[in-house]
């Protein structure tokens, strides 16, 4: 049974999911042994999002998860889920940031876009990346890769923001501007961890946006102009265990770095 978003129940489980993260230790309420269904789970998530306006964070954007057969296979979720970004957790490419204050901190490398509009249907006609992107570029998404249920749940991954903590973005080029032939190389100090290439890259960015606009849509909210989106990764979420640089490559769309420090 769906819960009112503004239930004792939802806002209590909101403020200790929001103190847990504030603390590094996200998610003990599902050690507890909470269950939620996906519904509940994205409720969960906007109670959480309330608070963090409330307190004066402010959304910037949104981010799709669960895109690739790699990261569903890897994640243990069959299907994309979205998550808020946040305006305190963007950082610019060369950034220095240190690993104790993520949980288990892993990496993605995948490409978002800022958007010039708000899409609409006659966006996604065509296959190429739409009309409504102002620029594309690379980013470096952090995550709390931590999942403390019984089992690995996408309701749980939801109710932890997508278990997003924040991204490093490059600047990034217009769409127009010599889209053909896009490759991604994730590297760490040089040495390269994952990459991929080809049509895929603009495809996951028409399918996350198309995707991302409808279940909004239904959730009745929209997406607008100067948001950004974190369309996805192909290739897997890499945990780091070390001190090191991290740069993404991801011509034609440029590139982006961050160093990590204990």
């Amino acid at each position: 049974m769906a819960l009112e978003p503004g239930c004792p129940e939802m806002q209590q489980w909101a403020v200790r999911q929001l103190a847990d993260y504030d603390a590094g230790r996200p998610g003990s309420i599902f050690a507890d042994g909470l269950v939620l269904d996906v519904p509940q789970a994205y409720q969960l998530q906007t109670a959480v999002a309330d608070l963090r306006r409330g307190r004066g964070e402010r959304i910037i954007g949104y981010k799709v998860g669960c895109t690739s057969v790699k990261i569903r296979a890897q994640i243990g979720v069959d299907h994309c889920v979205t998550g808020r970004l946040y305006d305190s957790e963007k950082h610019a490419s060369g950034a220095v940031l240190s690993r104790s204050n993520y949980a288990n901190l892993a990496i993605e490398g995948e490409l978002a876009v800022a958007l010039l509009r708000q899409p609409t249907e006659d966006d996604f006609l065509d296959s190429g990346i739409p009309a409504c992107v102002a620029r594309v570029f690379p980013v470096v998404e952090l995550h709390h890769h931590v999942m403390r249920g019984k089992r690995p749940s996408a309701s749980e991954l939801i109710a932890h923001n997508a278990i997003h903590a924040g991204f490093v973005a490059g600047d990034g080029v217009r769409p127009g501007d010599a889209c053909e032939d896009p490759s991604l190389a994730i590297l760490a100090d040089g040495r390269l961890l994952e990459e991929c290439a080809g049509f895929e890259l603009i495809q996951t960015i028409h399918s996350s946006l198309k995707w991302l606009m409808e279940i909004l849509q239904d959730r009745g909210e929209q997406l607008s102009g100067g948001q950004t989106i974190l369309t996805g990764s192909i290739p897997i979420l890499i945990p780091l265990h070390e001190d090191c640089c991290v740069r993404i490559d991801a011509p034609p769309f440029g590139s982006v770095e961050v160093q990590f420090t204990q």
